[in-house]
């Protein structure tokens, strides 16, 4: 399932209230900040921990954002677009919806749980971001419990899904968008089988 919507921005910054209280995004990891310095999508889906299988119940969340966001440089470039530059205000963002899209049960650019929250240009405010145009994409999908799924796999079975809808493929295109965040969580508990997750990719440009 997918949803999308495109906007004009504004800003401000007071997203951290909402990050402290995500214990997945407080836990150390080099895939948080580091590895988008030193890696372009090549030499990530070469580390071992990109190939490594994805366990819902123990998983590193900068690992999997980190590989959705490589997940979606390789498909830009094989369509013959540019890089785009990791925003951690972006990921910030799109940690803090995707959080919410999990606690609070809805699969949604509008989160009407949390009024500070409620639109992306709300969000992406409150990390920072000013004077930009802004695209959403939230994505809803699945593995199976005995695929053993790694983290490229599920990030590749994401993008490719965002993909295959013309509008969210439009924003992961776009020329106009410069800078890019993504995030993944997992539902807490499993259903028929499998567990679903929840993503959202959000884009800025000046």
């Amino acid at each position: 399932m997918l949803a999308i919507l495109l906007l004009p921005l504004l800003a401000f910054n007071a997203g951290d209230r909402y990050l402290n209280k995500i214990s997945l995004f407080q836990k150390a990891s080099y895939f948080k900040q580091k590895v988008y310095a030193e890696h372009d999508w090549k030499s990530f889906y070469k580390l071992k921990e990109s190939q490594a299988p994805v366990n819902p119940n123990n998983y590193d969340l900068h690992l999997l954002n980190a590989a959705i966001f490589f997940a979606t440089e390789k498909m830009r470039e094989s369509k013959g677009a540019k890089p785009l530059q990791f925003s951690p205000s972006l990921r910030n963002a799109a940690v803090v919806h995707t959080d919410q899209m999990v606690e609070k049960n809805f699969f949604d650019h509008i989160n009407k749980a949390t009024p500070a929250l409620r639109a992306p240009e709300q969000r992406i405010k409150l990390f920072g971001i000013t004077q930009v145009d802004l695209a959403e994409n939230v994505d809803y999908n699945y593995i199976s419990i005995e695929s053993e799924s790694t983290y490229i796999q599920l990030a590749e079975k994401i993008v490719d899904d965002l993909y295959d809808s013309p509008p969210h493929r439009k924003n992961m295109l776009a020329r106009q968008y410069t800078h890019l965040g993504c995030a993944a969580i997992f539902e807490p508990v499993d259903k028929d089988g499998a567990r679903y997750v929840k993503a959202t990719q959000d884009f800025s440009g000046n």
